[in-house]
């Protein structure tokens, strides 16, 4: 019996030693599996990493690409705009030339029919217009309202760089005053040297010189029609006393010179009035009301020095 179960024990001992065995060599696969599983995991951590910055930077240029996409964009936009606004003050100011030519042609005809009629009571009369003049104090009021509707506001942007609003104004209505003076001036000389030659005539104390009215009026009207042919040389002329004035202003100053000289050689000469405070009455407000006059815009036009008025000037003013 003893035997028998010495022999049974020993069996189970070999058996447990075999499960041991066996258990020893899964335990040992099972380590190895696992090393393999946190090798494998350290890789795939890098790989993701890896990733996660190659994501990264492939964001930082996708955003790059895209803002300057859009700055490309925005640029080529602005670019566009400009041309148009270019193009489209190019078609306006043709336009209103073309206007302008079409309206002096009508009052061209207009002058046939009416040029010998009431010479001697139209001669320095402003109450009473000759409709055959082109250019009568009617017809410069229509000339300084587009000039001050178009061309200044066209001068006014191109002048930014002058300042604020107040100093642009101001800069902008300082080369109207000196293209008015500047006419005045030049338009009294030429009279007095042309007076002068007609008659054959020296200076006398006075300065004066008795030229008949039919004469005076004939002068005026050659002053008139030989105006356009002149405006270039007067340009110049101008351009060499007031040297300050921006390239790109030529168009604005052209204009400014043509009505000034229109008013100068009219007879009685016309009248521009820069003082909003002693003729309150005679300018609108620009964009702001007020009881104090802060600057003037533009000048208050008369038909003559201390006649009525023809055109409002325009003034800013606060309280």
């Amino acid at each position: 019996m003893s035997a028998k179960r010495d022999k049974r024990t020993l069996a189970e001992i070999l058996q447990l030693r075999n499960e041991r065995d066996a258990l020893y060599q899964q335990t040992q696969f099972d380590a190895a599996y696992i090393r393999q599983i946190h090798v494998d995991y350290r890789q795939l951590e890098e790989q993701l990493k890896k990733l996660k910055e190659h994501k990264c930077e492939l964001e930082k240029s996708h955003n790059k690409t895209m803002k300057d996409l859009v700055h490309n964009q925005k640029e080529a936009i602005i670019v566009t705009l400009k041309e148009d606004v270019k193009r489209l003050q190019a078609e306006r100011d043709e336009r209103d030339k073309q206007i302008a030519d079409l309206k002096a042609d009508k009052d061209e005809l207009q002058s046939k029919l009416s040029k010998v009629a009431g010479e001697k009571m139209l001669d320095k009369n402003p109450q009473i217009a000759d409709l055959s003049d082109s250019r009568r104090p009617q017809k410069l009021v229509e000339m300084i309202s587009i000039l001050y509707d178009n061309k200044w506001t066209d001068a006014f942007e191109k002048s930014e760089d002058k300042g604020d609003e107040k100093q642009i104004c101001i800069y902008l209505l300082d080369i109207f005053q000196a293209c008015w003076n500047y006419c005045k001036e030049t338009c009294e000389q030429q009279t007095k040297i042309l007076e002068q030659n007609l008659l054959l005539a020296s200076e006398n104390k006075d300065g004066l010189y008795a030229l008949s009215p039919g004469s005076s009026k004939l002068l005026t009207e050659i002053r008139k029609r030989s105006a356009k042919e002149m405006m270039p040389n007067l340009y110049e002329k101008f351009k060499s006393v007031k040297q300050d004035i921006k390239e790109d202003l030529h168009t604005y100053v052209e204009s400014c010179l043509e009505v000034c000289w229109y008013s100068a050689i009219n007879e009685p000469p016309l009248h521009y009035g820069f003082d909003a405070e002693e003729q309150a009455d005679d300018f609108r407000e620009y964009t702001q009301g007020g009881k104090i006059v802060d600057f003037v815009v533009w000048p208050a036009m008369y038909l003559f020095i201390n006649g009525p008025i023809l055109y409002k000037g325009v003034a800013q003013y606060k309280n």
